[in-house]
């Protein structure tokens, strides 16, 4: 214990105070409820050094790996959301290897071409999963397994992977309980953020945040139909 306190270990900042922070976090929702644009805001203001929601970020490189988009459509979606406004810090790619096939030397080149890169944000992990067996899918001990193998990436780095992910169609009092898979991913992952609409038409959500080195918050949002931002 005394070696222990005696060790000075590197500190990172926040990526966004009060909200996101170095690790690797999984983003859930329900399909096409708005996670992708709520995603792009979060890559813009972070790669840009905007406050977001009022909370401070460190400004970095922001790769966005869009795995369900083509170009075409994610420069119709930026557009719609920010006009002619730009960053030289914020990188899209739409195809990638999967995880333990080639992802994890993939993202540690872009790591290495772009020190300052804080935030990796993969849409979605269904998407980088491996060839698991039939027998492995589904099991507590390969969705913790997938999750680690990021993990050791954000740990080592001091950076955060975001990774967008579906939830289930029952409802729970948890909305946690409604993360896609089993207990091992959210039992790996540093934090979770669980967006909920308060109904499938509508464009008021809540978003659901707990993590390692945040206390437990729930921000109510409403998305602006002409932008399509997300707005607290």
């Amino acid at each position: 214990l005394t070696q222990l306190y005696d060790e000075c270990y590197e500190s990172h900042p926040p990526i966004i105070e009060n909200f996101l922070y170095p690790g690797t976090y999984i983003f859930a929702g329900a399909s096409k409820i708005g996670k992708s644009f709520l995603a792009a805001q979060i890559a813009f203001h972070v790669a840009n050094g905007f406050d977001y929601w009022e909370q401070k970020t460190t400004q970095g490189t922001v790769l966005y790996v869009s795995l369900e988009d083509t170009y075409q459509r994610l420069q119709k979606r930026m557009y719609q959301m920010f006009e002619d406004a730009s960053s030289d810090k914020l990188f899209f790619c739409t195809d990638a290897k999967p995880l333990g096939d080639g992802l994890e030397e993939q993202i540690e080149n872009f790591i290495t071409e772009h020190p300052d890169t804080n935030l990796i944000i993969i849409d979605t992990l269904q998407k980088i999963r491996g060839g698991e067996s039939k027998k492995e899918q589904g099991t507590y001990a390969n969705d913790y397994d997938t999750i680690t193998k990021l993990k050791k990436i954000s740990d080592k780095k001091g950076i955060c992977i975001l990774l967008i992910h579906h939830t289930r169609k029952q409802k729970s009092k948890d909305p946690f309980d409604m993360i896609n898979g089993t207990n091992g991913i959210m039992g790996c992952a540093d934090g979770a953020m669980i967006f909920v609409k308060d109904e499938r038409g509508s464009n008021n959500a809540k978003l659901f945040i707990a993590g390692r080195d945040q206390p437990d918050t729930i921000i109510e949002v409403t998305k602006n139909a002409d932008t399509l931002i997300w707005e607290a």
